[in-house]
């Protein structure tokens, strides 16, 4: 049997497969192939703590394609119909491809798709800046893992921020919109379940302290990126997911910066992390978020920090928990 999450079964017409449940020591049939399956079942059935499911090897992979499907439909007919719930379908379908792109980051066909789908993401975002707040919260909603959440949360943040400062023309912030987004793919390197622990492993925290090289070499020559883009990859310091963000943060302290648009990548990253919630710790508010970085940087990156906090004042309506 292989695992895989509910989210994977929602808004989907009929289950491609058999799906079981873990419960008292065994397997249980619990929803049968080809049978109509609604969303408040699926929620049901998280409610009973089964967020985790199972099928056969071979049906999974049908329901992978199914979602796969889904995702392409939706990009390439983005513009057709209501733009901004196309946009919503396209948030959940994207997180989900991210997840099979973890289980397999050789796989062409699942980046290709990623990327496509981001590109015409990034260009309804970058039109839109008005609609990120409201975007962000029903995405943030979704309890996605967030692993798979993070990179489009930071990256909705870089979007509003290049936009803020004017320094950029819309294909310069997309490049960087879609840079931000798979600059942690080479996490995929250590399995899902560990990130939700306080403590790595020593060979996993050598591969966490590696994935931004890791990341570089999983894209190169795979996607159009430029050699600067891969370099923003390399250099990236992003926040530890196993750090709680007191006051000796040393991820803070010795963020590795080769510009701008690496402050704004490694911030947006930092900021995201911190005002979500972890299995380990929960959100701060934006306002403590954006005081932690507000102790680490605005010495020496004071225009930068401006612009950080104008954006970030101007999208929140009301404090982040």
């Amino acid at each position: 049997m292989t695992p895989f999450t509910i989210r994977e079964l929602f808004n989907i017409p009929t289950t491609p497969c058999d799906v079981y449940i873990f419960e008292d020591g065994k397997f249980k049939h619990n929803l049968y192939r080809g049978t109509y399956v609604s969303n408040d079942t699926l929620k049901e059935m998280i409610e009973r703590g089964h967020t985790i499911v199972f099928a056969s090897k071979e049906q999974r992979q049908e329901l992978k394609e199914l979602q796969q499907d889904c995702l392409r439909q939706v990009t390439r007919s983005f513009s057709m119909g209501d733009t901004y719930q196309n946009c919503k379908n396209q948030l959940n379908l994207i997180t989900i491809n991210l997840r099979y792109l973890f289980e397999d980051p050789t796989d062409d066909n699942a980046l290709n798709l990623q990327y496509q789908s981001l590109k015409v993401l990034a260009s309804f975002l970058i039109k839109n800046p008005k609609m990120h707040e409201a975007l962000y919260r029903f995405f943030a909603a979704q309890g996605h893992h967030y692993i798979f959440a993070q990179p489009l949360l930071s990256s909705i943040f870089l979007v509003g921020i290049l936009k803020t400062s004017q320094l950029y023309n819309d294909k310069d912030i997309e490049n960087f919109f879609i840079t931000s987004y798979f600059k942690d793919i080479g996490m995929s390197a250590i399995p899902i379940d560990k990130y939700d622990k306080e403590n790595l492993s020593e060979m996993d925290k050598v591969l966490l302290a590696k994935h931004p090289i890791i990341s570089a070499r999983i894209l190169q020559g795979r996607i159009q990126l430029s050699p600067a883009h891969m370099k923003v990859i390399e250099n990236h310091h992003t926040f530890s997911i196993l750090d709680k963000y007191d006051s000796d943060n040393q991820y803070l302290k010795n963020l590795t910066v080769t510009g701008f648009e690496t402050i704004m990548v490694n911030i947006c990253d930092i900021v995201a992390a911190m005002i979500s919630p972890r299995p380990y710790r929960e959100a701060l508010t934006i306002f403590d978020a954006l005081e932690k970085v507000r102790t680490h940087i605005s010495k020496d990156y004071p225009h930068e920090f401006k612009i950080i906090i104008n954006y970030f004042r101007n999208f929140f309506t009301s404090s982040v928990k």
